[in-house]
């Protein structure tokens, strides 16, 4: 079965969303979306014949559709997640949900009220590391998790260009380590957590440099974790990523911090992406077209993992309280 999809947002996530959607099989990318209309058409113009909507008022209007992938900043999610699935539209919505609790409890209700399908972008789900590490689990061969270390550093060249002050390092960066734990520790619920933040360098333009947090689970697990925007612009690696856990009967490490492939000439050096949205041949790969095309086979009933809405709101809580305890300084308490 063709699925029809329109993509709502033509910046760095959306631009490659339809990329992949207008490759993959059995799938028709219908229509690009973005106020910025110039912007949109210049995108639609490498993809083929992709109609362009400044709005999602008009895209609904004028397009029969199986499923709308919003890739707008994260506090602009609600409006148009809310009018895609009154619809009658599927939905996939860029990691995190929403940037508030209200945000991402309207976008769920409206998707289950309107009988739709609720996916949320936690690409890392399909890292082949971190899939095969949640396996292991599950296969019984780490015994009962007694503690968690989950990094995710960067340098002050990535994350602040493209998005410093615009939302909090956690909701961009935490937040997939966030949703790796609690998948993992399906089961366990978080109880409390206490966060400390840095903001000596990257504070001025509106973010935070560095947040470090502990976190305690129903059933004793203790999970550190560390994300930060501050490493030198000269460092080696892109995203300087690890996780490690220990059981009792066995633990695991898994290590992101090189890709593979390092460049250099005379004016620069920097590691080139194999893993996440490597282009190969003009097409986006990785882990992001591995996830995209098992959201089009999940619209068919196969069984992928995808984020629930009900699952991102846990991952949403979770980092909220981390950034309140790291505001307030003091220990958050979850029910």
């Amino acid at each position: 079965m063709t699925h029809r999809v329109a993509v709502v947002g033509a910046g760095f996530m959306g631009s490659m969303h339809a990329s992949v959607f207008s490759r993959a099989p059995n799938c028709e990318l219908a229509a690009i979306v973005d106020p910025n209309v110039e912007l949109a058409k210049a995108l639609a113009s490498r993809l083929g014949d992709v109609r362009v909507y400044p709005g999602h008022e008009e895209l609904l209007a004028h397009e029969n559709l199986d499923l709308v992938s919003i890739c707008t900043p994260d506090n602009l999610h609600r409006i148009p997640a809310e009018a895609v699935a009154r619809k009658g539209v599927n939905l996939f919505i860029e990691k995190p949900i929403a940037s508030d609790m209200d945000d991402a409890k309207a976008i769920i209700s409206a998707a289950r009220s309107a009988g739709v399908k609720l996916g949320v972008g936690y690409l890392l789900r399909f890292d082949p590391r971190y899939a095969r590490a949640k396996e292991i689990i599950d296969d019984g061969k780490i015994g009962h998790p007694i503690h968690v270390y989950a990094r995710r550093n960067s340098a002050r060249t990535e994350g602040p260009k493209r998005y410093a002050g615009k939302l909090p390092l956690p909701l961009h960066v935490t937040v997939h380590d966030v949703d790796l734990v609690l998948w993992m520790l399906r089961g366990q619920r978080p109880i409390s957590v206490y966060a400390q933040q840095t903001d000596l360098l990257l504070g001025s333009i509106g973010t935070q440099d560095s947040i470090a947090a502990i976190v305690r689970f129903t059933e004793g697990t203790v999970v550190n974790f560390e994300s930060a925007w501050s490493l030198p612009s000269g460092t080696r690696h892109m995203i300087d990523a690890r996780m490690e856990l220990i059981g009792t009967d066995g633990s695991f490490e898994i290590q992101c911090g090189d890709s593979g492939l390092y460049f250099a000439d005379n004016s620069r050096s920097q590691e080139i992406d194999t893993q996440h949205w490597p282009t190969l041949g003009g097409a986006v790969g990785g882990d992001l077209r591995q996830q995209l095309h098992g959201v089009l086979e999940w619209l068919d009933g196969v069984d992928h993992p995808i984020a629930s809405g009900e699952e991102a709101l846990r991952s949403l809580e979770l980092t909220l309280a981390m950034i309140r305890s790291a505001e307030t300084g003091e220990v958050v308490h979850l029910a």
